[in-house]
């Protein structure tokens, strides 16, 4: 009985044997040489894996960092801070990169008009896909959140208007809130430099008259934002306010004559001077710096 048991347990540490000299084999066979830069970058990426680059992970953008096909500026959620200690490490020097956040461009909420009552799965891109939307407005945001639930970086929330809100201190304008919107190619969801001090809270470019009736928190193009603007930063553009950030100087001129209050202060990460989404009252109660929360 004892022999039986000795001769199937050297049998299976044979077995053991041979497996593990086939796996160190393998193993030695088919080696591939990771560059050491590689796996310093890497380290130096978020490791957020959230392929706002374009790359499926973070390990394959620090390949391509490093074989010369991205630039060093590549992963956009990292900043600048990430873009400088790749650039360090690969030897490029200083680098130049702008910050930039996700703003919305929608005050409707629940101040906007349905066109039927929607019943079905509560996602922003299910809804888009029956007759266009259960919004009147055909750019306003239909408040499933669909933005909310695919940040990476618990960046966002719905408030009590249904509207996203977006935590500038922890945006990284990465743009999969953009991406994710079904109406972020018409710019419901805009990346803009993190100072950016202004954001209109309209979106849409049909006719004033129909635009009011959708909705009581729209631009009506009325112009009076446009010839008050003492830096020539703001016009009606294709019957909407646009803004021109190169220009603006976050005076809160236009917020101030705004009739239908749809104009923000908007406290960008660097700047953090005003609370965004307050319209008028954020003129009168400044909010101190670093009190960068989105409305």
């Amino acid at each position: 009985m004892l022999l039986t048991v000795l001769k199937a347990m050297a049998a299976l540490a044979s077995l053991g044997v041979i497996a593990a000299s086939m796996l160190a084999l393998a193993s030695w066979k088919f080696h591939v040489e990771v560059d050491p830069r590689v796996e310093a970058v890497a380290s130096a990426l978020p490791g957020a894996n959230c392929g706002a680059c374009g790359n499926p992970s973070c390990f394959a953008v620090a390949e391509a960092i490093v074989e010369g096909a991205m630039p060093v500026t590549a992963c956009v959620a990292g900043g600048k801070s990430v873009a400088e200690s790749i650039a360090a490490l690969m030897g490029s020097g200083s680098c130049d990169i702008v910050a930039v956040v996700s703003v919305r461009h929608c005050g409707g909420g629940t101040a906007a008009a349905r066109s039927y009552e929607y019943g079905g799965v509560q996602s922003c891109n299910a809804v888009s896909r029956l007759a266009g939307g259960a919004l009147v407005c055909p750019a306003g945001c239909f408040g499933y959140g669909d933005c909310v639930c695919a940040c990476p970086f618990d960046a966002m929330a719905l408030d009590e208007r249904g509207l996203p809100v977006i935590d500038i201190a922890k945006c990284t304008g990465c743009g999969i809130c953009v991406r994710e919107c079904p109406r972020g190619p018409i710019g419901l969801l805009q990346l803009v430099a993190d100072d950016a001090p202004i954001a209109v809270r309209c979106n849409a470019h049909n006719k004033v008259k129909e635009r009011k009736a959708s909705c009581s928190a729209c631009c009506i193009a009325c112009k009076k934002c446009e010839k008050e603007c003492p830096a020539d930063a703001i016009h009606v553009i294709d019957m909407l306010a646009v803004v021109d950030y190169d220009k603006c100087t976050g005076c809160g001129t236009c917020v101030r004559v705004c009739p239908q209050n749809c104009i923000d202060l908007y406290a960008g990460a660097s700047s953090g001077t005003h609370a965004d989404g307050a319209g008028k009252d954020a003129l009168a109660e400044p909010v101190a710096a670093g009190a960068s929360v989105e409305g």
